[in-house]
């Protein structure tokens, strides 16, 4: 089964070879997918391990193309990556790959979360106050199904508020 692009709805992902590894790309937003230790065969990137302990608190905004689960979405110094906790596979925006040439240390960019994410259904830009949650996937305040949820992101670990 042809996996999707996690962004553009009904797109399916596309193979290409890069370096010896077999990835998946988006023909649509050329957004980029690494299976679970891909990645990490670019001797010039850094390992997603680095990440994977952020991405049990991050927010969600799309679905894992391997497994269905939602990626949580990390924003780091060099740019937002999407994880997967389950199979550990990695989704990166256009340009992402590019810009995590060279990176050794993949820390978080401070403060929360400040890329937009779209919604679902109408692919509207949104802000996290501006959206909802339901089964892991983001929709607007207009498109959001009954049961949704505002997002927000969970507070770091060991921080204290008052």
């Amino acid at each position: 089964m042809a996996r999707s692009c996690p962004l553009c709805e009904n797109q399916p992902l596309r193979p290409m070879r890069a370096a010896e590894v077999e990835v998946d790309t988006c023909p649509r937003c050329h957004g980029v997918w690494f299976d679970r230790g891909e990645l990490e065969r670019f001797p010039d990137r850094p390992s997603v391990r680095a990440i994977l302990e952020a991405a049990r608190d991050a927010p969600s905004r799309c679905r894992c193309p391997a497994c269905g689960e939602p990626l949580a979405r990390v924003v780091t110094r060099a740019c937002p990556v999407d994880v997967c906790i389950v199979c550990e596979g990695v989704w990166l925006e256009a340009g992402g790959f590019e810009q995590l040439e060279g990176v050794t240390d993949l820390r978080l960019a401070p403060g929360p979360a400040t890329h937009a994410m779209r919604c679902l259904h109408c692919a509207r830009e949104l802000s996290l106050q501006e959206a909802y949650a339901y089964e892991g996937d983001v929709y607007c305040g207009l498109c959001r199904p009954p049961g949704a949820s505002t997002v927000s992101v969970p507070a770091a670990r060991g921080s204290r508020t008052g």
